[in-house]
């Protein structure tokens, strides 16, 4: 199975909101934008039907903003769009289940005794090239935690699977808290409280048709991205997609297609774009070719699908 890890859209947007918002940032808005374009982020996401983004693709861009912004101010930019997204993003009222499922996490949980309050959680392995994304993740999971527990004082310790010491030197986090990198699992540590708050979410097992239809989707209509493509902002060889598609019996042409289609009845119905331009965002070299293709996967050409289906 493929290790294509996702997060949700909404928390994606909202990260990218925030970003464009923060006013210590409007010197790094032009560098910002050109990043975004640079490691094939998703854009026009609020018009997208896609409910993920691929973490892969998000871990880049923030590999990317490190190097953009200062370090304070990166690390600024992180823990208020978390605070942001406590109230934003409700976090007081989702489970953790709810939780995890908007980030790439395996697994997330709390251990809590008398003697010791831990939250750890687990990702695949290509889901921390970079520490970015590991802090990413801690900065969100220690506001959630909090919205949901909300007299813990400050993490009194932090263990991270990122093996950078100048990483994480450059970035200048909290100094006065212990740091231990290279562990097994992300892990904070508070002083303990007065009440069991132990609680354990594990992610739900998907196939590999499931992860690479949900990463291609946002692009659908708005970027034609081709095996090649996908495979290298999602830095993965083309052959391992291909194999781990053909186990499960399909193939990426056949993912993209069906999405393609998808979007192009959606549209007709929706918006009513002409079969020219919808072949146009769809990569199609003119209309002929999209109308064969269609006509190829559904039985009868655009214009007989769209007559039977819009008034």
């Amino acid at each position: 199975m493929l290790e294509l890890p996702l997060i949700a859209k909404s928390v994606v947007s909202h990260f990218q909101q925030c970003v464009r918002e923060d006013k210590a940032l409007e010197l790094y808005h032009a560098g910002i934008e050109a990043l975004a374009v640079q490691v094939s982020m998703p854009f026009s996401m609020d018009t997208s039907v896609a409910q993920y983004v691929s973490f892969n693709v998000f871990t880049h861009f923030l590999e990317g903003l490190r190097k953009v912004l200062p370090s304070e101010v990166f690390v600024s930019a992180l823990l208020g769009s978390a605070e942001r997204a406590v109230f934003e993003l409700a976090f007081p009222h989702l489970s953790a289940q709810d939780f995890l499922s908007l980030f790439p996490f395996e697994q997330w949980s709390v251990e809590s005794s008398s003697q010791s309050l831990k939250l750890s959680f687990l990702v695949s392995n290509s889901s921390l090239n970079g520490i970015e994304a590991e802090l990413f993740l801690i900065v969100y999971s220690h506001a959630y935690f909090k919205s949901q527990q909300t007299d813990i004082n400050k993490p009194v310790r932090y263990d991270l699977v990122s093996v950078s010491a100048s990483a994480l030197s450059e970035l200048r986090i909290q100094t006065e808290t212990p740091q231990f990198i290279g562990q097994n699992e992300t892990c904070i540590s508070y002083n303990p409280i007065d009440r069991d708050c132990s609680i354990k979410a594990v992610s739900t097992a998907t196939t590999s048709t499931f992860k690479v239809t949900q990463a291609l989707l946002p692009y659908i209509g708005r970027v034609d991205v081709d095996l090649v493509m996908f495979g290298q902002i999602n830095r993965m060889g083309k052959r391992t997609i291909q194999r781990a598609l053909s186990e499960e019996g399909t193939t990426f042409r056949t993912i993209k297609e069906a999405l393609s289609f998808e979007f192009a009845k959606r549209v007709m119905t929706e918006q009513g774009y002409s079969i020219s331009d919808i072949a146009l965002h769809l990569g199609y070299a003119d209309a002929s070719q999209f109308i064969r293709a269609f006509k190829r996967a559904n039985g009868i050409t655009p214009y007989q699908w769209k007559k039977g289906h819009v008034e």
